[in-house]
């Protein structure tokens, strides 16, 4: 039986808090979209119900085999939804995405990544 080690590089969150999320030992201080290949810093800024569907073209603009299977929207410290009619213009364009505050997107993206799921996170930073 032949053994090697994995080497592929993902990014990986190992910490998440107020105005800071660390991704691979760089941390962000923006608003950031992530995936396994990739960080889009200043992703978005303003409130939650100024969020359209441009912000996530990046995602929509992917190849078939790195488009993610769910997006996980973290919201900030809160638990708050964007607008109904966005969601469904996502869903359309074929993104599904998971709503929660940041805190737990974070977690969530840590679990699916692992799992070598394909997986993006669209984090709003927690508020310090």
């Amino acid at each position: 039986m032949k053994m090697q080690l994995e080497t592929s590089v993902m990014n990986l969150i190992s910490h998440y808090g107020p105005g800071v999320i660390r991704i691979n030992d760089q941390e962000y201080t923006s608003n950031i979209l992530v995936t396994a290949d990739g960080v889009t810093e200043n992703w978005f800024n303003g409130s939650i119900d100024t969020l359209a569907a441009q912000h996530f073209a990046p995602l929509v603009s992917l190849p078939a085999d790195k488009k993610p299977e769910v997006v996980l929207l973290g919201t900030g410290s809160n638990h708050v939804f964007p607008s109904m009619k966005l969601l469904a213009e996502l869903r359309a364009q074929g993104l599904v995405v998971e709503v929660m505050n940041t805190r737990a997107a974070c977690r969530t993206y840590s679990v699916l990544i692992g799992e070598d799921r394909i997986v993006a996170a669209a984090l709003i930073q927690i508020d310090p």
